[in-house]
């Protein structure tokens, strides 16, 4: 019986990062009895790998005012059976039986590390959508637990569907092409440990290789970046912001070392994606970090710079670590498919509309 799913598309919306990727890459890979009904507040420009979608855009001022007030319309418009809402809030009043996904609750445990309209948007809803919802989707065991501990959430409510990499992330050239850069990918933000990453970096001892930071500017980091803009007028630190997927996997495929120091991540796709592209991998313990990489990087106390910076000159001077690591990494990263999440969250919808 097909099943017609409204999907609030609001993270497809600009650049694909994040919440953007999880939504987009299960989206694609929804049963061939789904019929998928991409509704937005604004033009989705990147429809990749989007082609079995339809796209439905209703424009509004912005996300939070489109998903409370004209979402809701959206989806008995368009007949929907079920909702899923990839961004872990719903509309209100909507009466349609929906499915949240959970990556994290740290706009209520970390405040200090947002932005306040994301506390807002974030804090203002999100009980009443769990609440509402009849189903629930966490990334990780402990985006599951944050939900039971915070909010009371009976946990059969709860299905726990961890994130994916693409196939499209393999290792490509063999490592001796490798390039001597330091990688870090994604949101330029304190909360990232982007402080933590260039004073290890700056404090490495001897020759230090270059170091690569791409994604996003969030909130915060100007400070940081003000503090390295010799480094950065040098050359020595290339800040490239936002990169397609094709750019992304290119620097995966080329530098020496992947690192991803955040404070705490609800997954951390991340690492997985560099793993699967061949690199060597060093990450904090910060959240769900350790349950997503397993043993294959070696891991620092988030925000230790002195340990990460020991971190990275080991595997920087040890080749036979850094090759274990991309061995231990390439296996890891094969565990996490899309195809299994999408084919677990088909039925977590079917079980919501039924």
């Amino acid at each position: 019986m097909t099943l017609r799913v409204a999907i609030d598309g609001r993270a497809l919306v600009g650049n694909r990062t994040g919440i953007g990727v999880h939504a987009a890459e299960i989206a694609a890979r929804l049963g061939e009895d789904v019929e998928r009904i991409v509704a937005s507040h604004a033009a989705i420009d990147d429809r990749s790998g989007l082609e079995a979608c339809d796209f439905v855009v209703d424009p509004a001022p912005n996300g939070v005012v489109w998903q409370q007030l004209i979402l809701p319309r959206v989806v008995k418009r368009e007949g929907c059976d079920v909702v899923w809402g990839p961004h872990a809030t719903l509309p209100l009043s909507l009466e349609t039986p929906a499915v949240v996904s959970i990556h994290d609750l740290t706009s209520i445990t970390m405040p200090h590390r947002h932005r306040l309209r994301t506390i807002l948007s974030f804090n203002t809803f999100i009980r009443a959508s769990l609440d509402k919802a009849a189903r629930i989707a966490a990334v990780s065991r402990l985006a599951a637990d944050e939900v039971i501990r915070g909010f009371g959430i009976a946990s059969r409510k709860i299905e726990i569907i961890p994130n994916g990499v693409s196939d499209y992330f393999t290792p490509g050239e063999a490592r001796e092409d490798r390039e001597s850069f330091i990688l870090y990918t994604g949101t330029l933000e304190p909360r990232k440990g982007i402080g933590e990453l260039l004073a290890a970096w700056s404090s490495l001892p001897g020759a230090r290789p270059k170091l690569v930071l791409a994604g996003d500017p969030g909130w915060g980091t100007s400070p940081f970046l003000r503090r390295y803009r010799d480094a950065i007028a040098s050359g020595a630190v290339e800040v490239l912001g936002f990169v397609d997927r094709s750019r992304l996997r290119e620097l995966y495929r080329s530098c020496a070392l992947f690192v991803y120091p955040s404070h705490y991540e609800g997954f951390g796709l991340p690492p997985l994606e560099a793993m699967a592209c061949g690199a060597p991998v060093v990450a904090s313990r910060g959240g769900a970090i350790p349950d997503t990489v397993g043993d294959a990087a070696l891991l620092v106390a988030p925000g230790d710079g002195d340990a990460l910076r020991e971190a990275i000159a080991r595997v920087l001077s040890d080749a036979s670590l850094a090759s274990d690591l991309t061995a231990r990494g390439l296996a890891r990263a094969h565990q996490f498919r899309w195809e299994t999440s999408a084919a677990r969250m088909t039925e977590l919808l079917r079980a919501a509309g039924s």
